[in-house]
């Protein structure tokens, strides 16, 4: 079902693309884009060959094999993208559908005589204003799928921000404000695609769970600081929680609160390996408002 989706939505994107002249770049990214997703589906196929394969019972008590670790991180990975390419056809649809309108309006006004040099500064750079959010979520995809194991020291609020470009357009449509409080700019040492992942991960599940309780109105805190040499992100949502016969093993594998084909098991554990790998800790409590994540991290020495 989701993949029928994300293809319609590719596919109506490319149609409005491909009928305007002026777009055939965009056209040609666009192809790109759905070429990837026919990959990654087919990738996906092939994992889910390979964790049949595996015993359950396995999966659960040898964690640390380094097969089954790769084989669920690929599965987290093939999972995010998909949502990514999501998230971008989303945010593509809207100015590309701004630019055509453009388009259809300088050739009625063209028509009428009304085009003069001014006007068309304007609507230049209107257009370009459109093109620019475009390049931007595409570069900030770009760099999310592109595989990384360098460690490097970064800002942590700047990589809450690509987050929050990537997932713009969701977010909004799902009605989900992001209150970011952060009192100066925290320096962590790590892998950045690993906790843009991170954040991802969160976000979802907090989207998940406000979609399945029927919350109205819904916000997620993220709160980052340091002190006595830890750093701490917190991450709290208002959607009532997680239900506390599972609450103590959520960042096991193949434990999720979703219903039947909505949920993979796997955000949580890879979450959890991602702060292990940083020498970190990651805990979850229900706070009076909702599920209420704590990530310590160790003071970079780099």
């Amino acid at each position: 079902m989701q993949q029928k989706k994300q293809q319609a939505i590719i596919d109506e994107i490319a149609k409005s693309a491909k009928n305007s002249e002026s777009s055939q770049d965009i056209y040609t990214l666009i192809y790109i884009l759905s070429e990837k997703d026919r990959q990654i589906q087919k990738l996906k196929k092939e994992n889910n060959f390979f964790l049949k394969k595996w015993d359950k019972h396995n999966i659960l008590e040898n964690q640390k094999d380094k097969t089954k670790d790769k084989i669920i991180e690929q599965q987290s990975r093939l999972a995010a993208m998909g949502e990514m390419i999501d998230a971008v056809a989303h945010q593509w649809k809207q100015p590309l559908n701004a630019i055509s309108m453009l388009l259809d309006m300088l050739k009625t006004d063209f028509k009428e005589g009304t085009v003069d040099a001014d006007y068309i500064d304007d609507l230049e750079s209107t257009a370009q204003l459109q093109i620019d959010h475009m390049v931007t979520t595409l570069s900030e995809f770009r760099n999310f799928l592109r595989p990384s194991t360098k460690n490097e020291s970064f800002f942590i609020h700047s990589t809450l921000a690509n987050v929050l470009v990537l997932m713009k357009d969701e977010l909004i449509a799902q009605n989900v404000h992001i209150n970011a409080n952060f009192d100066h700019e925290v320096k962590i040492f790590g892998n950045k695609n690993e906790f843009k992942h991170l954040f991802l991960n969160l976000f979802n599940n907090s989207i998940d769970a406000f979609n399945e309780h029927d919350i109205r109105h819904r916000t997620i805190s993220v709160r980052i600081y340091d002190e006595n040499k830890k750093i701490y992100i917190e991450v709290e949502d208002n959607a009532g929680g997680i239900p506390a016969n599972v609450i103590a093993n959520v960042f096991k594998p193949n434990v999720t609160t979703k219903q039947e084909g909505k949920g993979t098991g796997i955000g949580l554990y890879m979450s959890e390996q991602i702060v292990h790998k940083n020498n970190g800790t990651i805990n979850v409590h229900n706070s009076d408002k909702g599920a209420f994540f704590t990530i310590i991290l160790p003071f970079p020495t780099q």
